[in-house]
């Protein structure tokens, strides 16, 4: 149950958090060297290992939350 949990809000985070965001804070904060398609690459990349990161821990912390509040009414 606690596996199922996870991967749903894993793939609900992935699939409704703007890839804009992610983008911008790459821009900002991330130097990209290359050139050309190279650093095409290394910024897609970039976006999406941050943006699966992000996902993981939210997921983690939310299923944290839920398994806290669902013992927390059964007392």
């Amino acid at each position: 149950m606690k596996i199922l949990l996870f991967i749903v809000l894993f793939w609900m985070g992935i699939h409704f958090v703007p890839d804009a965001w992610v983008a911008s804070f790459v821009k900002a904060h991330i130097q990209i060297s290359g050139d050309g398609e190279e650093a095409m690459d290394s910024f897609e990349m970039h976006i999406i290992v941050i943006k699966a990161t992000l996902c993981a821990v939210g997921a983690f912390l939310l299923m944290k939350l839920c398994l806290w509040w669902r013992k927390r009414l059964k007392k």
